[in-house]
């Protein structure tokens, strides 16, 4: 074997690298998705038209890690009590099986399940989702105490999501949440937080400093809540539940997201308006949690809601936008183009 000094040197500058934690991570992160819903009747995609995923699906599957919010369940069967028979009135999601697989083709990593529709149709759909997402091998965490963790190249990466409500990791008990963060944080690299609160609609877009409702439910202090998972050790905060854009932050030189919006939730959403504009947000870090970049991949859910690239870049200016109006002299700032002006 012929070793060169120039073989030495290189050989210790790649082991000096691995040494130092300069791994990096690019995660790719969406909002809400609720893919089609077997109740009431008529809110399927016709499967001669394919997934509702397939046009973005390049851009989801382009990161080490990509995640987002199931807003619902993957369950063949169950009854909800929520609402009346065939009632369109009533909002309850229950998504076929078979979707499972459009969810691990598109790339999905890590899914929440901690939301206000997971239990719609109670627990045995919750853990038929559960057992759905680990036959495919795409993490979860939903239920009190659930997390899921993963590894890229030598760099541990933990998933945990909170909700206000139901049968989920409670975002209003901040105490238990950042105690479950910081065990986490002690065990690996990087610990990716999901959220599912404040209230809901256009109203919604401005974000409060203080406690949030929906018709009288308390949806959690968002602001506190992301500001304290950082200060437990978390390394990013990815937030939806408002369906409609909100103010980002680099606090402590880690992304808050205030709320990711729509992204792809197919005949039972409302997307008028601002809230057909949705994202997929673009963050790298290193081994160690520094943001190295961030950027916004603007999209639009067209066609009763079929996600699609937005080349007007709506939901850029929106996030611009509400930052300096609602977190002035900390809110994040991007380029025309959506990436992170880091200060």
């Amino acid at each position: 074997m012929n070793v060169t000094k120039h073989t030495i040197i290189l050989f210790f500058l790649l082991l000096s690298t691995s040494l130092s934690g300069d791994e990096t991570v690019r995660i790719r992160a969406v909002g809400d998705i609720m893919l089609g819903s077997y109740h009431p009747d008529g809110f399927l995609r016709p499967e001669e038209q394919g997934s509702i995923l397939q046009y973005i699906r390049p851009l989801l599957q382009d990161a080490d890690i990509t995640l987002g919010n199931l807003e619902g369940t993957l369950c063949d069967s169950g009854t909800t009590s929520k609402c009346e028979p065939d009632s369109v009135d009533c909002y309850v999601f229950r998504m076929p099986e078979v979707y499972g697989e459009d969810l691990q083709a598109s790339g999905f990593d890590f899914l929440s399940l901690a939301n206000n529709h997971v239990g719609d149709f109670g627990l045995a759909c919750i853990d038929r989702t559960e057992d759905i997402l680990d036959s495919l091998g795409i993490g979860w965490s939903g239920e009190p105490g659930s997390y899921a963790t993963t590894r890229v190249g030598g760099v541990s990466v933990a998933f945990v999501a909170f909700h206000s409500g139901g049968y989920c990791n409670s975002s209003l008990d901040t105490s238990s949440a950042a105690s479950l963060v910081r065990e986490l944080s002690k065990e690996n690299d990087l610990v990716l937080v999901s959220v599912h609160g404040g209230a809901e609609g256009l109203a919604a877009m401005t974000l409060p400093d203080s406690m949030e409702y929906y018709f009288g439910e308390p949806r959690g202090h968002m602001q506190a809540f992301a500001h304290f998972m950082i200060d437990s050790g978390a390394d990013l905060i990815l937030g939806h539940g408002p369906h409609v854009a909100r103010a980002m932050e680099v606090y402590k030189g880690k992304m808050i997201a205030y709320s990711l919006a729509n992204f792809a939730t197919y005949g039972r959403f409302n997307l008028q308006a601002d809230r057909r504009f949705g994202c997929i947000l673009e963050v790298e870090m290193t081994q160690t949690g520094d943001l190295i970049s961030s950027r916004i991949i603007a999209t639009e859910q067209k066609y009763w809601g079929v996600p699609f690239w937005d080349r007007n870049r709506r939901f850029v200016h929106l996030v611009d936008s509400l930052s300096q109006a609602n977190l002035p002299g900390r809110g994040a700032r991007f380029t025309p183009t959506g990436h992170l002006i880091i200060k």
